[in-house]
């Protein structure tokens, strides 16, 4: 399958085209840019990527997937892209910004529960995938918003969910 992706560079805001195609291993990636392309490989670890430029140079990329961005790092150089992915909604009850209480995370959009990655319960890390839903076609991650236990996750997989409904809640870890 091939399709077209612009990216956009944070913070200076530049839009990159790209033309995406997946392969066995990977993905072939190619760019406005005469000669830019490279072939992408995931390593053994999943945030490591071998990197094989159209020159045939092979790099290391280290690739950590945010929310809301994508930070991609090759030997000294960092980039971060905006996914264009949408961010939860959070809410805090019982308590003030900053201090441990309840937080419940909904829906940025209505879509459907592909899988969650957690149970009640569990310690997570901020950042931590937490569950994966569908939306306009497109997988997403919902990650952990900050440190804490998993207080009640209120979908399950195959779910229908509307924006802004109540997906789990996170009993916050910071005092």
């Amino acid at each position: 399958m091939r399709r077209e992706k612009k990216l956009r560079s944070v913070p200076a805001g530049e839009l990159h085209a790209l033309r995406i195609e997946r392969i066995e291993d990977g993905y072939r990636i190619e760019t406005d840019r005469r000669g830019a392309g490279a072939t992408v490989v995931r390593g053994p670890e999943a945030r490591v990527w071998s990197v094989v430029t159209g020159d045939g140079s092979s790099l290391e990329a280290l690739v950590e997937r945010g929310e809301s961005e994508i930070a991609v790092s090759i030997g000294n150089a960092s980039f971060r892209f905006a996914t264009g992915a949408p961010a939860a909604n959070t809410s805090r009850r019982g308590t003030a910004p900053g201090r441990p209480g309840q937080i419940e995370v909904k829906s940025p959009m209505p879509g459907k529960v592909v899988k969650v990655l957690v149970s009640p319960g569990e310690s997570v890390s901020a950042g931590q995938p937490v569950l994966l839903f569908e939306a306009m076609k497109m997988q997403n991650e919902l990650r952990s918003p900050e440190d804490g236990v998993i207080a009640e996750v209120a979908v399950e997989a195959g779910q229908a969910i509307e924006a802004r409904e109540r997906l789990y809640t996170l009993t916050s870890s910071h005092k």
